[in-house]
């Protein structure tokens, strides 16, 4: 009887021991950014995320693993980015020499403006006296206690201030005209800002994207 009792403890432990040692393989693998995988560009779904079996960008990039679809698509959305900024980065040095010469000929332009402005106002003052001038002498000519013996030189003096009044005008126009022609400048260079603007930013969002995708892409997720 004792040697039964016994023979069934020991087969029992024998038993529970078989029972633990298997209950591991038998445990399904769960299924995460890392874990290896088998078939290449299979798919499973696992609380809402899709996995991929496919090669993770930064835990293992010979192997196939699983990888969730998050990872894949930020890791594209940093390859893209990185691609742009290199392009831009490459075709910096041109671009702005290009608008350096754009600059410098508009430049070139202003001080040219600047002239023919300088040359209107001179033109102008000029024509101001006259009119002060001839306004003062057709005064004197209508004070005179008989001017219609001066109306010819009255209508004269008119049509001279008339005429003087009008040019000047036209010449102050065209002179405000040029002088505008400084704020293309610039608007050139704060074009030109901009662009060297633009590589700083291009250069953070790559470093955001990196960041974002080594946290979504990270072993265990």
């Amino acid at each position: 009887m004792f040697r039964k009792v016994i023979t069934a403890s020991v087969l029992g432990f024998v038993l529970a021991g078989t029972m633990v040692s298997v209950a591991p393989a038998n445990a399904a693998v769960k299924i995460s950014n890392g874990v290896l995988c088998a078939k290449p560009n299979q798919t499973t779904k696992v609380s809402g995320t899709v996995y991929k079996c496919t090669k993770n960008p930064i835990v293992n990039k010979t192997k196939y693993t699983w990888v969730s679809t998050d990872c894949i698509n930020s890791n594209t959305t940093y390859t893209k980015l990185n691609t742009s900024y290199a392009a831009l980065v490459k075709g910096m040095p041109a671009t702005l020499a290009a608008l350096d010469a754009q600059i410098a000929a508009a430049q070139q332009k202003v001080i040219d403006s600047n002239a023919k402005a300088d040359a209107l106002d001179a033109q102008i003052a000029t024509w101001q006296a006259k009119v002060a001038t001839f306004t003062t002498a057709k005064a004197a000519l209508l004070a005179d206690p008989n001017p219609s013996k001066y109306a010819t030189a009255i209508s004269t003096y008119t049509t001279a201030i008339r005429s003087l009044n009008s040019a000047i005008a036209s010449n102050t126009a065209a002179s405000a005209a040029l002088r505008k022609i400084g704020k293309s400048v610039s608007t050139m260079q704060a074009q030109r800002a901009a662009t060297v603007s633009s590589v700083t930013q291009a250069k953070a969002g790559v470093a955001q994207a990196l960041s974002l995708r080594n946290l979504i892409c990270q072993k265990g997720l």
